[in-house]
């Protein structure tokens, strides 16, 4: 497995330091097997701190304070998609631990309210990033990903699910990654709102549940360990398997609904909703 550690740089370094030595212990206790990398989300891209590697001491150092302070485009969406994009393909099981509060303050209006209506990204998947916001993943050198559109004017409506967030969720499906995610209060206005962190962890939900992960949280509260999360998502890693599915190419590439059953009794499965079906080679 390859398993990439994101924590959101816009998190309140105080709280959440006290579980860093939970997660360094999750580290340490993973398989000699998995790879480990950790990266920092800030201004829609990922600041790699550690890239994967099989030395759990080296990842685990990789593990920092999150910065607690907002850039020009903060997203943790849009970093996700970032990594996602850059991330060589290999077939081994590919998994995201994010640690962040899910608010989307890159879309969100000038009134605090966010904003349904912002424009997306592009078409489903995304333009490249601009060279400015590469990525160094092993083997690959600077990657461009992700980029982001001018937001439509704000509109006074109910919130829904913002396009970077259903991106992300189409994107780690796309490149078959699933995402866990444990909630971390964020910093300043947006952070203290109630309103904006429920949202948050709707649009952080959605993307675990549509990508076969999991997703850890108590209320819009701190959890005073990690451990217990981890402790259940390592339960899981050890009951992971991974699948091939053999599809007949389609004209044009999609994502395609997927349904795993098992004949086992009162089993409990965890999976991608949807699986990338390839296009058809041309001649």
């Amino acid at each position: 497995m390859q398993l990439f550690i994101l924590i959101d740089d816009t998190c309140q370094p105080e709280p959440i330091g006290n579980n860093l030595n939970d997660l360094r212990d999750f580290v340490n206790a993973q398989p000699s097997s998995t790879a480990i990398g950790v990266g920092y989300m800030s201004n829609t891209t990922v600041q790699v701190t550690q890239n994967l590697t099989l030395d759990h001491a080296a990842a685990a150092k990789g593990i920092r304070l999150p910065r607690g302070s907002l850039s020009a485009m903060d997203s943790s969406y849009l970093s996700l998609v970032s990594l996602v994009q850059a991330w060589p393909q290999q077939n081994v099981r590919r998994e995201v631990l994010m640690v962040t509060d899910g608010i989307d303050r890159l879309r969100n209006d000038t009134n605090g309210g966010s904003n349904p209506f912002s424009a997306g990204t592009g078409d489903m998947f995304g333009p490249p990033l601009p060279p400015s916001a590469a990525m160094d993943i092993p083997g690959m050198g600077a990657m461009s990903t992700m980029s982001t559109m001018p937001a439509m004017p704000s509109m006074t409506t109910m919130p829904t699910i913002p396009v970077d967030a259903d991106t992300a969720s189409k994107v780690s499906q796309k490149y078959g990654v699933i995402v866990d995610s444990i909630y971390a209060t964020g910093v300043g206005r947006l952070g203290r709102n109630a309103w904006e962190a429920q949202l948050g962890q709707g649009r952080v939900a959605k993307i675990t549940e549509e990508t076969g992960g999991e997703y850890f949280a108590l209320g819009t509260q701190n959890a005073v360990s990690f451990r217990p999360y981890l402790e259940r998502l390592q339960k899981i890693f050890n009951n992971q398997y991974f699948l091939v599915l053999q599809v007949t190419p389609r004209k044009k590439g999609e994502l395609e609904r997927v349904r795993i059953r098992t004949e086992v009794a009162n089993a409990d499965i965890a999976s991608a909703d949807d699986v990338w079906v390839h296009a058809e080679k041309s001649d």
